[in-house]
């Protein structure tokens, strides 16, 4: 099995875990929402149809889930060498000016998503994130720029797997 596909099932894993508790939620809500303890006695009793909004919002997030596992599932993981540019799928290592390092994945779906893998904690991130846009189409011992809060840090790209 391709190295990659361990991190895949890794993502997956993770996804489905959300997923689960998502459902849930999403079924407590929708109980509530159409329960007969919740119909409203007077204008001003809103908690039913504040139950409806939620059990709305959590299948929402339910979809998205899904959709998130199909993507992972059916996503080309591609092997990246030293002269190819960051892409989707691509791991990468960025090294700070104090020397400490860090692990992206740059996924298509679940950014903020954290995970252990090898040994490392890596974190997935997608391209409509200020760093996922400056990673794209970069190259190895290339720099980017992040601001954070009042901190400019400076990362050099030290390996793309």
């Amino acid at each position: 099995m391709k190295k990659k596909e361990l991190l895949r099932k890794l993502i997956i894993s993770a996804i489905k875990v959300d997923l689960d508790a998502a459902s849930k939620a999403a079924n407590t809500a929708k109980e509530t929402a159409t329960s007969k303890e919740t119909v409203a006695e007077n204008k001003y009793d809103t908690f039913g149809l504040e139950a409806s909004y939620l059990a709305h919002g959590q299948s929402i997030r339910v979809n998205e889930l899904a959709e998130a596992i199909e993507r992972y599932t059916n996503l080309p993981f591609k092997q990246f060498d030293q002269h190819d540019n960051i892409d989707i799928t691509a791991l990468v290592t960025l090294e700070s000016e104090n020397g400490s390092n860090k692990y992206f994945f740059l996924g298509p779906e679940a950014g903020g998503l954290k995970l252990h893998w090898e040994s490392k904690d890596i974190m997935v991130i997608t391209p409509s994130t200020p760093l996922g846009r400056q990673l794209l189409g970069k190259q190895l011992d290339d720099t980017i720029e992040l601001h954070i809060k009042n901190n400019h840090i400076i990362y050099e790209i030290t390996a793309i797997d």
